[in-house]
C-alpha cells in the first residue's frame, strides 16, 4: 500500500473576497482560507471592521492582542477601502474581477447602496459565487 502526500491544499488557487464583518462572514473567509484560499479582507477606513472592537466588550478577557480578531482573520491579507466613495467603485470592480468567491453580510439595501449586489458583482464577474 502506497501512500501519496501532496502540499496543495483543497481550495489552492481559490481567490476570496472578504467583503463581510463580524463573526459568520469573516469565520467563513478564514475556514476558507486555512484549506489554502487565498483571501483578501477590506474594511472601512478608521476603525476597521467593527469586530476589532469586541476584545473590549466584558466578558472578553483583558489581553494584550485582540484574540477573536486574530482568530477571525488570519490567512487574510487587507486592504482599507471606503465603500461609500465613488472613488472605491473601480477598486471594488477589480477586486470582483479577481475574485472567485465575494463573501458579504450586509443586509439588502446597504449592499447594494456599496455596489456589493449580487446583481452588480455577477455583472462584473459572471462566474463568480
Amino acid at each position: 500500500m502506497t501512500t501519496e502526500s501532496t502540499t496543495e491544499s483543497v481550495f489552492s488557487g481559490l481567490k476570496v473576497l472578504d467583503a463581510s464583518s463580524f463573526i459568520a462572514g469573516p469565520a467563513a473567509a478564514t475556514m476558507l482560507s486555512d484549506f489554502g484560499a487565498d483571501v483578501i479582507k477590506i474594511e472601512p477606513p478608521g476603525a476597521g471592521d467593527p469586530q476589532r472592537r469586541l476584545s473590549s466588550v466584558p466578558p472578553s478577557p483583558r489581553a494584550q492582542a485582540n484574540y477573536g480578531w486574530h482568530l477571525a482573520n488570519r490567512n487574510k491579507r487587507g486592504m482599507v477601502i471606503d465603500l461609500k466613495s465613488p472613488a472605491a467603485v473601480g477598486v471594488l470592480k477589480r477586486l470582483v474581477e479577481w475574485a472567485d468567491v465575494v463573501i458579504t453580510n450586509f443586509p439588502h439595501g446597504t449592499r447594494e447602496k456599496l455596489h456589493l449586489g449580487y446583481e452588480e458583482i455577477a455583472g462584473w464577474n459572471p462566474r463568480v459565487v
